[in-house]
């Protein structure tokens, strides 16, 4: 018999003559369920006082082993109230735990603190690793991709090597950058695909100026703050994920086969050109040869993934070291890369509790094939009549003025490999020396290197216009972070209380590098040496030249003061304000200082009498915000400093030979400061019916003092053409939304769905003042057959980045040439004489995601729709293969057959503008939740994937492309004043791939 008290349990007792002497333990059972009876797994059930300890299973149930001796179990679970049970025998517990009554108290990171989600005023959204997306995501941001209003993540290509590009609210800067800040258990800058997802615990995403204000200068274009998982008290967990994956490509270009290129030939050229023994040769049977160049280059990507991690400790001590290697190999050959990743976290308490400190330590090495992005454009052009290799055995190539280089000799020819190396070490102790007052110190160390090592074979006719370069670069960063800091917090009785945080940043940085090349190897050393031997070389020797070896040294300091205060009333009235005054070595003589403040506030109006006990609005809290940040991200040290540097050469008699010149090589500016980002938020937060929760954000961001490398007449106050100053504005606009309900909610059956969705503006408002101007910049550069210095795109102030001015395709001539509008109203096909309209933008006008859940008995499914709608995008990828005039310089589209036989010259034109708006499967997977048994606490085995389906009207390869906006960093001055490409499709892109993954996750 059992009975059941309010706070403990009677088993029955036997005395101690009737039990066997053997029995050490008692075996304690049970299940945990909510309120509603759903069982809860995951919770943690320790014996209170000691390290003994299990958590429940997928089915709530929990199996521990007790010393045989009275005690209290303790169950705790993030969202619910915990709860204590005392026994004094071995039997059965059914624990019901209560949703935590303060369900908004939700602790969320808001940056050298945290604070509960119902007192929060700025725009911040959290992601927890239950909701990282599924499929294989070996970079962080790609698992919470469409997961938050207003972040917009874009994998460009398929290439396993390549970063996302990623805008919080749009495009802030041009100079500056517009990438977020990273900071990770408190250390700021670590390198985002230096962290292996799995050891994520949560990431906080501070949109808004009153949100991120606290990290002052490097907070313009948002910050995301990782916090990684960390040990915890009760037995020791063991656990290993591991995956499998496929990628294959999801879409080709629909190129001419053998037989069709043939036709086109033959129908446009005549079929006397089909005598061309060159580009139609054949095989001893006198067979064409029908070669597939992008099947040649391209294989199916394996993916492996390994996790493993350990964790436990005392109430005093807590661990947890994990390892993560993956091996991801790309679609095309030579391209690929193995990471391993390891990390220990360390906490120690001691002085009565007092004292907190954190130890983290983390090391990332990755070995990195890079991709060779004429390789793609070669396997895209290169003739299908053509055969890879000569009855010899050499590559066949085709040599010439319009030379046609084999894909596949490229391929096997050249490496470009990387081996990336990231050390972290950090420090973190808070101690309690007051009630409620805090010291805290933070310090952190960071190695960040890169070797890249390069060669190519000169006997393959693509390398040999270099000579068969070789070359080693080592880059280099060292990073110092120390942070003091105090806080003091009270409450001033019932739910009221303040908060006030002061502190003191120092962050040091060194980037350092040197490099070597050589050329011109003798037959064989190639094969022999690769990279590995840049002495063995004739370059050095043949041809004189100053930058066969290079090094350079940078160094910035950032030296930080700032405060913080909070004030929570009546759990009614929320109020901060956050000041930073922060100082660069980075910025002129004038300017190196600069204060960012920010003030928010917040209502709860449903905690109002007139809103109490309202169930069709059960929560409703306004929010509104206003701050300024500040950039300066996007330029290098040193850029306000007059600089002398090598420039050309002159002639010395006294060596009689050639030396280096030296000459002003930038101009002075003590006036450079720091781009200003001035951000005002208005947000709402509301519950419906207890049911449906949601968010709704505007906001109005304007960069200003935005900075820009303008141009400057050399004249005595200026000595070169160009200088780096502060003039032009930039304005983003736009709403977020955030929609989360379960739609279904039973013991067996959950379905749980989400919609996040973003409109946005973006408008350049300025680019010159009384002092500066920028003049016309184009950018979007459109090539082909013909063309030079065709540009789709320029900066104009009251336009967005990225719109398109060119003119309307009014058909073709007779004669095959491309007619445009003009200027007059009538038809040209002098581009100078066409008139010029606003086309379409590359930014779409909206994005939205839309997420699903499902729970059914042991058994779970979830997946995630996203799309973007209101782009155009550029398509001269497909311009320049329906050329019928270039069938013999290169293969074409199948489309081709649309076009007329005398067209020649390809022309910008709203011809080739399209509807970049996708509906994309991002990723899916449905798993199934083993029962605990044996060792075995928790085990899942699941089949998922990526990119399953798109739905478009595009007609390229894929429609999302490289978004980044940024200016140029290589070419001439002209060229770096221009920003990257946005929404233009052209050649070399790397496909995207689809993704079918298996895998198992095990806890013991």
């Amino acid at each position: 018999m059992m009975v059941m008290g309010t706070s403990s349990v009677a088993f029955p007792y036997h005395p101690a003559s009737t039990l066997k002497v053997k029995a050490v333990v008692w075996p304690i059972t049970g299940k945990v369920v909510d309120a509603t009876g759903n069982p809860l797994p995951g919770v943690t059930v320790v014996l209170k006082g000691t390290t003994n300890g299990t958590s429940t299973g997928v089915d709530g149930s929990f199996s521990l082993s007790v010393p045989e001796a009275a005690g209290v179990l303790a169950f705790s679970f993030i969202g619910y109230t915990p709860q204590e049970k005392a026994f004094t025998g071995p039997g059965t517990m059914n624990i019901t735990l209560a949703e935590d009554a303060k369900a908004l108290e939700e602790v969320v990171v808001v940056g050298y603190g945290t604070q509960q989600r119902k007192d929060v005023t700025g725009s911040v959204a959290q992601v927890t690793a239950k909701e990282f997306n599924s499929g294989v995501n070996p970079n962080p941001l790609q698992a919470i991709q469409g997961k938050v209003a207003g972040l917009v993540i874009t994998q460009p290509n398929g290439d396993p090597n390549q970063n996302p590009t990623i805008r919080l609210r749009g495009y802030t800067s041009l100079a500056g950058g517009s990438d977020p800040l990273y900071v990770v258990d408190g250390i700021i800058g670590v390198p985002i695909n230096s962290i292996a997802p799995a050891d994520i615990e949560t990431m906080d995403v501070l949109k808004d100026a009153s949100a991120a204000a606290i990290y002052g200068s490097r907070a313009a274009n948002g910050v995301i703050i990782i916090t990684t998982k960390r040990g915890k008290a009760g037995t020791t967990s063991v656990s290993f994920n591991n995956y499998v994956a496929a990628d294959v490509i999801s879409s080709e270009l629909d190129l001419l086969d053998a037989e069709g290129y043939r036709a086109q030939v033959a129908k446009i050229k005549g079929d006397a050109s089909l005598n061309d023994v060159i580009r139609f040769p054949k095989d001893a049977n006198g067979q064409g040869y029908n070669t597939d160049w992008f099947d040649q280059i391209t294989r199916t990507g394996f993916t492996n993934n390994h996790d493993l991690s350990i964790m436990g400790g005392s109430e005093a001590f807590t661990y947890r070291g994990s390892l993560n290697y993956i091996k991801r190999d790309g679609i095309v050959k030579n391209t690929g890369f193995g990471r391993l990743t390891g990390r220990v976290n360390l906490d120690q308490k001691a002085l009565n509790n007092r004292l907190n400190v954190q130890y983290s330590l983390a090391y990332t090495q990755t070995d990195q094939q890079n991709r060779n992005d004429d390789v793609i454009t070669r396997a895209t052009f290169f003739l299908p009549t053509l055969p890879i290799r000569n009855t010899d055995g050499s590559y066949y190539e085709i040599p010439g003025s319009n030379a046609l280089y084999n894909p596949v000799a490229m391929l096997e020819n050249y490496q470009n490999d990387d081996l990336k190396r990231v050390m972290i070490g950090g420090i973190n102790l808070k101690y309690e020396l007051l009630d409620g007052f805090v010291i805290g110190v933070n310090g952190a160390l960071k190695n960040d290197n890169t070797v890249n090592s390069q060669a190519y074979n000169r006997n393959v006719l693509a390398f040999r216009s270099n000579q068969g370069r070789t070359s080693r670069n080592l880059y280099q960063t060292n990073n110092k972070l120390l942070e003091i800091t105090g806080s003091y917090t009270r409450q001033l009785g019932g739910t009221n209380n303040f908060n006030i945080l002061g502190g003191y940043s120092y962050q040091d940085n060194v980037d350092d590098g040197f490099g070597a090349y050589n050329n011109n190897y003798i037959n064989g050393l190639y094969e022999q040496f690769g990279y590995n031997n840049l002495s063995g070389g004739r370059g050095t020797l043949l041809s004189g030249a100053q930058d066969y070896a290079t090094s350079y040294r940078n160094r910035t300091t950032l030296v930080s003061f700032f405060g913080r205060g909070t004030l929570n009333l009546m759990d009614k009235y929320n109020l901060t304000a956050t000041v930073r005054q922060d100082g660069s070595s980075k910025f002129g003589a004038n300017n190196k200082w600069a204060i960012f403040p920010s003030f928010a506030a917040g209502w709860t109006i449903s905690n109002e009498g007139f809103l109490q006990g309202n169930k069709p609005l059960s929560y409703l809290k306004l929010r509104a915000g206003w701050g300024q940040t500040g950039n300066s991200e996007g330029i290098s040290p040193y850029q306000s400093l007059f600089l002398y540097g090598r420039q050309g050469t002159y002639y010395d008699g006294s060596i009689g030979d050639f030396v280096p010149g030296y000459a002003v090589i930038q101009n002075s500016n003590p006036d450079l400061k720091w781009e200003i980002i001035q951000q005002a938020n208005v947000g709402i937060d509301f519950t419906l019916f207890e049911q449906l929760n949601g968010t709704i954000d505007v906001y109005d961001k304007r960069t200003k003092d935005m900075l820009y490398n303008y141009n400057v007449p050399a004249n005595g106050q200026y000595f070169v053409n160009t200088i780096t100053a502060n003039v032009g504005e930039m304005s983003n606009k736009g709403i977020e939304l955030s929609l989360s309900t379960d739609i279904i909610k039973t013991e067996n059956l959950t379905w749980n769905t989400r919609l996040v969705g973003t409109a946005y503006k973006n408008e350049i408002v300025s680019l010159k003042n009384d002092q500066f101007d920028v003049g016309v910049i184009r950018y979007n550069e459109f090539g082909g057959r013909g063309l030079s210095d065709v540009f789709a795109s320029q900066l104009r102030e009251g336009h967005p980045l990225g719109e398109f001015l060119i003119p309307h395709f009014a058909g073709f001539g007779t004669d095959g040439k491309v007619l445009l509008e003009g200027a007059d109203g009538t038809t040209t096909t002098d581009y100078t004489k066409a008139k010029l309209y606003e086309a379409g933008v590359a930014q779409p006008r909206l994005s939205a995601s839309f997420i699903n859940s499902f729970q059914y008995g042991n058994f779970d499914l979830n997946f995630q729709l996203r799309g973007v709608f209101g782009n155009k995008i550029l398509n001269n990828l497909r311009s320049n293969f329906t050329i019928p005039g270039s069938i013999l310089e290169g293969n074409q589209l199948t489309d081709i057959a649309n076009y007329q036989t005398n067209y020649s010259t390809n022309q910008l034109s709203d011809l080739w503008l399209e509807d970049g708006s996708f509906v994309r499967l991002d990723n899916w997977q449905i798993g199934y939740n083993v029962p605990p048994m044996g060792v075995f606490k928790n085990a899942r085995v699941y089949l998922g994937g990526n990119n399953l389906f798109i739905i478009t009207k595009y007609k390229g390869i894929d429609p999302e492309l490289e978004v980044r906006g940024d200016l140029r960093t290589s070419g001439d001055a002209a060229n770096r004043q221009r920003p990257n490409t946005l929404g233009l499709d052209n050649t070399g892109i790397y496909p995207k791939t689809r993704s079918f993954q298996l895998g198992v996750n095990l806890t013991f």
